[in-house]
């Protein structure tokens, strides 16, 4: 899809961070967009701005975790716009913590927006998508964290590999009707989700508080700008590609999980001893 010059564009949690990055790169390429989160002031000001621009936005608040509102997001998105062209799942939140520190409820809380919110969004798009013709795409948001383990990260982890293994798994099923998949698996990007994680446990230095601090701050420093994941969706949309890594750091972690896995595992229990004696 080399031009999306009036094209429907749909992404989720677009309110703020990559999703909002997102919508904005599609928006300046002449695409129409349809948005949702659960931020209602964050879709208002998005909207404002994609308006004042030309371009038609119609926003929903919806709760990617449950299959209704999704549904009925599905619906009325054809409804307005009459077909999608673009669906990017990007909606997700971030859960931390030592394994025994992490609730059911914990679990069922990311794994209802990370992972079964991708799961709606394409069981209720992908089949309309298929009825409209003329190809389409779909961008999942992994993370760099579903290429390899991470440290305290373990439920985070698992989502993520979660979208990757869909991804892969839908794209060879899509390209028969003529739409694209592609998984998009950040590194470490400046955005508030850390600022929003639910963190499970402390550190012998820290309170978990206080360690939400840290990594935020962290964050701020090492980050990338999320405007380079929307440059890495429009490219993925543009070429279909499969994976797309960003960051240095999410080539590292792929290349040393593949060829060095005891590597990762010696390090992984430096960086658990480290982070929980220092941070």
């Amino acid at each position: 899809m080399n031009d999306v010059q009036s094209k429907v564009v749909v992404v989720t949690g677009a309110a703020s961070g990559i999703g909002r990055e997102i919508a904005r790169a599609f928006a300046d390429r002449g695409a129409r967009l349809a948005i949702c989160d659960i931020d209602g002031r964050g879709l208002d000001e998005l909207q404002a701005e994609v308006s004042s621009a030309g371009r038609r936005c119609y926003q929903e608040i919806v709760d990617v975790a449950q299959a209704g509102q999704v549904e009925e997001f599905c619906a009325n998105v054809y409804r307005e716009m009459g077909r999608v062209d673009v669906l990017v799942n990007n909606a997700g939140i971030a859960c931390g913590g030592r394994f025994e520190t992490v609730s059911l409820d914990d679990w069922q809380w990311i794994l209802g927006v990370n992972l079964w919110g991708v799961v709606h969004g394409c069981h209720f798009f992908y089949p309309r998508m298929i009825g409209q013709g003329g190809g389409g795409h779909i961008i999942n948001i992994a993370s760099a964290a579903g290429l390899g383990p991470f440290p305290f990260m373990s439920a985070y982890c698992v989502t993520k590999s979660a979208v990757l293994a869909i991804s892969r798994t839908l794209r060879a099923e899509a390209a028969l009707n003529g739409i694209g998949v592609s998984a998009i698996c950040p590194g470490f990007v400046n955005t508030n989700i850390i600022g929003t994680a639910k963190v499970t446990c402390g550190t012998r230095r820290s309170s978990a508080e206080e360690l939400i601090g840290t990594v935020n701050r962290l964050y701020g420093l090492v980050g990338w700008p999320p405007e380079r994941v929307a440059r890495a969706v429009v490219k993925a949309v543009e070429k279909d590609l499969a994976v797309v890594k960003v960051g240095f750091e999410t080539y590292l972690v792929d290349a040393i999980d593949r060829l060095a896995p005891r590597l990762v595992d010696r390090a992984n229990r430096r960086a658990f001893r480290f982070g929980n004696r220092w941070l």
